[in-house]
């Protein structure tokens, strides 16, 4: 991508055997004096694999670090790998919390869906050092990298990692390419803003947490996926639809090519049916205590 930076492209789906979990994106960044690595792969020996070419396309240098960008199976499964050989692993204060509380349960999805072989070694390894502020900038040796939490956008542990020398940005899972996201952990105005804070930087390629890298404007599809949907089912809950009807009445056509469309699309619209008719009711609460206190 740029001269000291390299990204591991992953599939779009789901892991598999056929993929070998190798679903999401990593990265590489390479500085005179030492390299930090993005993400660690959705498995133990996935992980070791991106440790061997760390070191080949790093000369030999030292790899600092890797930073976990989300909560996200497919992004830490290799932690194992890199703490069998000391290197350290950063993620947000919150992603940490996350990982403790459930990946136990993905790592036992992941074994009944890849098989033993494939997840030989692979254990949940929660991160020892966590960000709690805002960024953190470190140093690799005429390389400055910055880690940045901009807020609760797809999780509540979100970190993008910058690289000011050449431009590359790594958005983790706040941009994907080709694939829908997922709602579940989200908060939408925060994901949306934090697409604003990415834009903000001024990258000059983005490597999004799923699919090809991009230039600056990667982000433009999947931002007028989560307006539109909001838009949508926003419409849908004050037309009264039901919960149960929303997901056909929400079809949004211009998306269905998008791996996991089928599976995932109806979830978010119930989801965001479920938040914008919290809303509603909380609205509808206030102005009632509104009228009580005027009388």
């Amino acid at each position: 991508m740029a001269p000291g930076v390299y990204a591991w492209i992953g599939a779009l789906g789901e892991p598999d055997a056929a993929n070998r979990g190798a679903v999401g994106n990593g990265g590489l960044i390479v500085g005179s004096r030492a390299s930090l690595l993005v993400n660690s792969g959705g498995s133990y020996l996935l992980g070791r694999e991106m440790i061997e070419a760390a070191e080949r396309l790093g000369g030999g240098r030292p790899i600092v670090a890797a930073v976990i960008q989300q909560p996200l199976q497919e992004f830490l499964m290799g932690n194992a790998a890199l703490r069998e050989r000391g290197i350290p692993l950063i993620a947000h204060a919150e992603g940490a919390r996350l990982i403790g509380q459930r990946c136990d349960t993905c790592l036992r999805n992941l074994e009944r869906d890849l098989g033993p072989e494939l997840m030989r070694g692979t254990r949940v390894v929660v991160p020892e050092r966590t960000l709690g502020a805002a960024s953190e900038e470190i140093d690799l040796g005429e390389r400055r990298v910055t880690l940045l939490h901009p807020g609760w956008g797809t999780t509540p542990g979100d970190l993008v990692v910058f690289d000011h020398q050449s431009g590359v940005l790594f958005a983790g899972a706040l941009v994907g390419v080709g694939r829908l996201p997922e709602l579940r952990d989200a908060r939408l105005p925060g994901w949306l803003a934090a697409l604003d804070g990415l834009q903000a930087l001024r990258p000059r390629i983005v490597v999004p947490g799923y699919g090809p890298v991009g230039a600056a404007d990667a982000d433009t599809p999947m931002r007028d996926y989560l307006q539109q949907l909001d838009l949508v089912v926003g419409g849908l809950v004050d037309s009264g639809v039901s919960l149960i009807d929303a997901p056909a009445r929400a079809p949004m056509p211009a998306y269905a090519g998008w791996s996991r469309f089928d599976a995932v699309h109806p979830r978010n619209v119930q989801q965001l049916y479920l938040r914008h008719e919290a809303e509603w009711l909380g609205a509808g609460r206030s102005e009632l205590k509104g009228g009580d206190g005027g009388r």
